[in-house]
């Protein structure tokens, strides 16, 4: 089931295209039945409360919240969602370095079309999925002990305070509880 958390997150945090946002609408309810009931309330209250919204205008709202939350906002990002950010202070920096490594130690290159950084949530997110779909245990273990957990759970926090839709803020808290139980089960 920890697979299912990391595969349904990395969708949510990447940035959303019309293809998401169709699957938001249909078929994304049915794949996160492994949710406990309040996680899958508040993804079916967020659809409900904007049902009446035709596709355009729905994946409008998603990705002008992306945008303001994660990308583009003034003064200043709200979020980024890159680890270097939130530990450094800049962008590629030391930890990002340190993630590429821990990619390239799995056999995992970043592919020329991709158009981010490597330490992006979503892409985390991604690798511990591989690391956990292919029984990297202890990688898995190390990766979240040295990356992950050290700066999910505060861009988390700014996520849920920062969100004007209830979406991302949601899932925000989702993967922040997430963490919480991963981190006391390894201790």
């Amino acid at each position: 089931m920890e697979k299912e958390y990391y595969k349904i997150l990395s969708l949510i945090f990447h940035k959303p295209d019309r293809e998401f946002t169709l699957y938001l609408r249909d078929g994304f309810i049915e794949d996160v039945k492994f949710l406990d009931e309040a996680a899958i309330s508040g993804f079916s209250t967020f659809l409900k409360e904007n049902r009446e919204k035709d596709d355009e205008k729905f994946y409008e709202m998603l990705a002008v919240e992306y945008t303001r939350l994660f990308t583009t906002a003034i003064p200043q990002v709200p979020c980024p969602p890159y680890e270097s950010m939130y530990r450094e202070d800049v962008i590629m920096g030391h930890s990002t370095l340190s993630v590429l490594d821990f990619y390239n130690k799995a056999g995992l290159n970043v592919i020329e079309k991709f158009h981010d950084l490597p330490d992006h949530v979503a892409v985390e997110l991604e690798f511990l999925y591989y690391l956990t779909e292919n029984g990297f245990n202890a990688q898995h273990d190390s990766f979240m002990k040295e990356h992950f957990s050290k700066w999910v759970p505060i861009f988390c926090e700014d996520v849920k305070q920062n969100d004007m839709i209830g979406f991302y803020g949601h899932a925000a808290g989702i993967l922040k509880d997430f963490i919480n139980v991963e981190n006391m089960n390894k201790e």
